[in-house]
């Protein structure tokens, strides 16, 4: 069958010779046993007068009326008490609908009759036949021959269909199935069966069928029909890895409410173990929502138990403009297993991130409120090590303007307790930081903008060391709790300019006119070297202990091509590329007298280049360098590909390469190289492959071949994975809008690389991610 429309029936023919309708209703009676708990409507008998009858027919045009007949022929036939449409006729009742080219209706008893291209249709069930019965008091009727919806999900046909109630069917002679199509893929054929709408379809002795073609006979069957969230077992994943064994993954699927639901199961591993799992979720409105899982393995190969617990609630107050975001992550595994996380980035992860913050925006003062904590403890090699920051208030106000004039006010200002623990050190200390600043927007000239800048930094810390020699993580005995506090007032001066630029009237495809933009941007930052002695005493914790003297100028050369894209609706400019080649001279470096034996002057830093393109939707490109005016070399360079079709196909290409270099600090120097490429074969069937290189050791970390096949009905995912310490294979299968697993196949599971910059993320591996 077809996918017929779900909307509403068709309005009657236009043009037709008459148009007459009836409110049906029952005749008065004298109140009786029934009366007293189903009181019947009035039929309203139709008007001896054409004119009357057609004023009192009025409300026939109103969709809203409960019950209505419309044909292209109707007329009332008084001495059999019946009304008969013939020619295009329809009645509604009952919040239902039926199409027929001819329909009676008794109108004493309130039963009907329907014949020929019949359509019923109530909510999203849908059912055609060749004959029906029915009655406009109650939800049952009966239809022979027919096929249709029901859930507008599953697909059903039979001899006889009973609509026993609202939700209820029974079915003779019939098949079921969600495929569509007269030979579907998979159908169970039976004799008899009950169907229940957001329930179970019970079928006895079933045929199931391939193609039309019996595969296996079964005595007797229970299906879910269900077309919202339902309890029930979700189809098993089963896989093989060479650490673990054969894999066995069933779960179980709970649908607590119209909020909340859970899944619980256990991965089954012939040789590690069975690693018990759960997850609940939770949506209170569409501002509040969160979820928590968490995992337990007493691995027999390792001898050792593993768990880990992991959660995330937000709740948006969209009155107060406030945010509250919670994240908990608590791991605990042996430090060697590294195996049974199927993404290379978790199975490398050193540490696990606990965050809680409450955040406030104030927008009459351009200001942010935020109060929280963060608590990071190591993982693997970093066992034992904990950075923790309990609580943490910050108050930021960013470029607030002063009244009318070009004065504008900013101010960074935070409060921290730290707790580190590294080696069995633990530090516990207090921070208090302040640093408010003033700036002023000239524009002299069209072509030059001049932002100068003057601010102060207070900071004031519970703890120091006891010696500048010390080193950054200090023992008791290194340590004195004595209040330190460091005074600074620093400047800026931000200009943007000289700019010139330069139109080239051209047409390429939809874009018209190109525009060449170049601009020379200068920052000159300048700090004094005040409380030298007192900043040497400092703990460092995080960029604000860092911060330091400083006597820099910045300067740039930043090429932009625009574009203008015509649209249907007029034109919208577009930056194509943007090209900025970048460099920092340090004045005090220059001025350097001490050590120069040693190490000598290099006032110049490395120079930055950086291109971005978008030159098309679906294409883009990010390189970055850094070149040494000194040894003459390229210290750096990361370039990152992206071409995506949609879903069709994508190629994401990246490799970021950094030079070993000798000098202190000492760097080993990396080299890594991403490649993930898909395409779909067929409408069907789309192929993945990934591969992820560490070319400095010469090793292949990870590749992966994923195929998926998806039917108008059923599904199929293969994965086979490699990596420096597993191999695994995995199988998921779905029959869709029946049994599905957790992974079941669809082309949307697929991570959109055009969002997350590459198709693996982020992280160590993932240095090139691409903004939106």
């Amino acid at each position: 069958m077809p996918n017929t429309p779900k909307s509403a029936f068709p309005k009657p023919r236009a043009g037709c010779a008459r148009l007459l309708a009836f409110l049906l209703a029952l005749l008065w009676q004298p109140p009786g046993p029934e009366a007293q708990f189903a009181p019947r409507p009035q039929i309203r008998p139709p008007s001896a007068s054409p004119q009357e009858s057609r004023e009192g027919l009025e409300f026939l045009r109103n969709p809203d009326a409960a019950i209505a007949i419309t044909a292209d022929e109707l007329r009332e036939d008084r001495g059999r008490q019946r009304i008969v449409g013939r020619g295009f006729a329809e009645i509604r009742y009952l919040g239902s609908g039926i199409q027929a080219d001819h329909i009676e209706v008794q109108t004493a008893t309130r039963d009907g009759v329907a014949h020929g291209n019949i359509v019923f249709q109530t909510g999203s069930d849908r059912i055609v036949a060749d004959r029906a019965e029915f009655n406009l008091d109650t939800e049952r009727m009966v239809v022979f021959n027919a096929r249709g919806f029901i859930g507008a999900t599953y697909y059903v046909t039979g001899r006889v269909i009973r609509r026993l109630s609202e939700d209820r069917y029974e079915i003779q002679g019939g098949a079921f199935t969600t495929c569509e199509g007269d030979l579907p893929d998979w159908a169970f054929g039976f004799e008899r069966a009950t169907f229940q709408v957001e329930g179970y379809a019970r079928l006895q002795a079933p045929a199931v069928k391939i193609k039309g073609a019996t595969a296996a006979l079964l005595p007797w069957a229970m299906l879910p029909v269900k077309t919202k969230r339902a309890t029930g077992f979700l189809l098993p994943g089963i896989g093989s890895g060479g650490e673990s064994g054969v894999q066995f993954s069933p779960s179980f699927f709970w649908a607590i409410n119209e909020w909340s639901d859970a899944t619980a199961g256990f991965d089954y591993y012939s040789r590690r173990g069975t690693r018990y799992k759960g997850e609940y979720r939770y949506e209170l409105s569409r501002d509040s929502s969160g979820e928590i899982a968490g995992r337990y393995l007493k691995d027999r190969r390792e001898r050792g138990a593993f768990w880990d617990v992991r959660g995330s609630h937000r709740t948006r107050f969209r009155e107060a403009d406030a945010d509250f975001h919670a994240a908990l992550d608590l791991e605990k595994r042996a430090t060697s297993d590294r195996t049974l996380e199927s993404d290379l980035l978790a199975r490398t992860r050193q540490d696990t991130d606990t965050r809680v913050a409450f955040t406030r925006n104030f927008p009459r003062v351009a200001g942010r409120l935020q109060a929280g904590m963060r608590r990071r403890e190591g993982l693997n090699e970093n066992e034992g090590q904990l950075f923790q920051k309990a609580p943490e208030i910050t108050l930021d106000i960013q470029n607030k303007r002063l009244g009318t004039s070009d004065f504008y006010f900013s101010m960074d200002s935070s409060a921290v307790n730290f707790t580190k623990t590294e080696d069995e050190n633990t530090l516990r200390l207090s921070r208090l930081h302040v640093e408010p600043s003033l700036s002023l927007r000239l524009e002299t000239v069209p072509w030059l903008g001049v932002t100068p800048e003057i601010g102060f930094r207070e900071t004031y810390w519970t703890h120091q060391k006891k010696d500048a020699g010390v080193g950054a993580n200090p023992n008791p005995a290194q340590r004195v709790e004595s209040g330190l506090s460091r005074e600074m007032w620093f400047a800026r001066i931000h200009a943007v300019g000289p700019r010139f630029s330069r139109i080239y009237g051209a047409e390429v495809g939809p874009f018209r006119d190109f525009k060449h933009v170049a601009s020379l941007e200068t920052t000159y930052r300048y700090s004094p070297a005040h409380d030298a002695r007192d900043r040497r005493l400092i703990i460092p914790l995080d960029a604000v202990d860092a911060l330091q003297d400083e006597n820099v100028i910045e300067y740039a050369l930043v090429n932009r091509v625009l574009t203008k894209l015509v649209k249907e609706e007029g034109a919208e400019t577009r930056q194509l590329l943007r090209y900025r080649i970048s460099q920092t001279f340090d004045l005090a470096e220059e001025r350097r007298r001490q050590e120069l034996d040693a190490r000598p002057r290099r006032p110049f830093s490395d120079i930055a280049f950086s291109l971005e393109a978008r030159p098309l939707p679906g294409v883009r490109l990010l390189q970055q360098t850094k070149y040494g005016p000194y040894d003459s070399k390229i210290n750096e360079h990361s370039t990152g590909f992206l071409l995506d079709g949609g879903k069709n196909w994508y190629l994401n290409i990246d490799q970021t390469w950094t030079r070993r270099r000798s000098r202190f600090p000492e760097s080993a120097g990396s080299s890594f190289f991403n490649f993930a490429g898909g395409f779909s074969i067929s409408q069907r069937l789309f192929i993945e492959y990934i591969t992820r290189l560490n070319k400095t050791e010469d090793a292949t970390l990870e590749q992966s071949v994923i195929a998926r096949y998806r039917a108008c009905c059923w599904g199929l995912e293969l994965t086979v994975t490699d990596t420096r310490d597993k191999s695994e294979i995995f199988l998921g299968f779905s029959l869709i809008g029946l049994l599905e697993g957790e992974r079941a196949p669809r082309f949307s599971s697929r991570r959109n690389p055009s969002r997350e910059g590459r198709f693996f993320g982020s992280g160590s591996l993932a240095p090139l991610p691409f903004e939106n």
